[in-house]
């Protein structure tokens, strides 16, 4: 009977080039991926949220003004139940204040929503902020 395996093992020798450069780019992305979590950890220490708002559009929907809007939180803390004040003013006068709550707004992000005035906020002072927010 004839023998056709080769008693030589494949695996006994030295690695080959492509195995060494896989291991170490390998190890490079692990090791940058532990960095940045730990930094984040360790640097990011955030206690509260930053909440800034902004208008984004006004247009006239049906017997109303709807304006949309945008908060924006620039810390890295969560918050939720964020209560959203819209407010129109004609020389320093309040004419009208409503109010919407938006779940969250995670921290880093952004989140939209829309207030119905009344009044036309044309030509007058329109403020959108954020008033209220719970930890989650």
């Amino acid at each position: 009977m004839t023998k056709i395996f080769n008693d030589k093992n494949v695996e006994a020798g030295e690695p080959h080039w492509i195995e060494w450069a896989t291991g170490v780019v390998s190890a490079v992305i692990v090791l940058g991926v532990i960095a940045w979590i730990g930094k984040d950890a360790l640097a990011d220490r955030d206690s509260s949220p930053n909440l800034v708002g902004a208008v984004l559009q006004t247009e006239k929907r049906g017997d109303g003004f709807q304006v949309l809007f945008e908060i924006r939180n620039d810390s890295s803390a969560t918050a939720s139940q964020v209560t959203v004040q819209g407010e129109i003013r004609e020389q320093g006068a309040v004419l009208e204040n409503v109010e919407t709550v938006l779940d969250y707004v995670p921290g880093h992000s952004k989140a939209k929503g829309g207030l119905i005035f009344q009044q036309d906020p044309a030509g007058k002072t329109l403020t959108v902020r954020a008033s209220s927010f719970d930890e989650p």
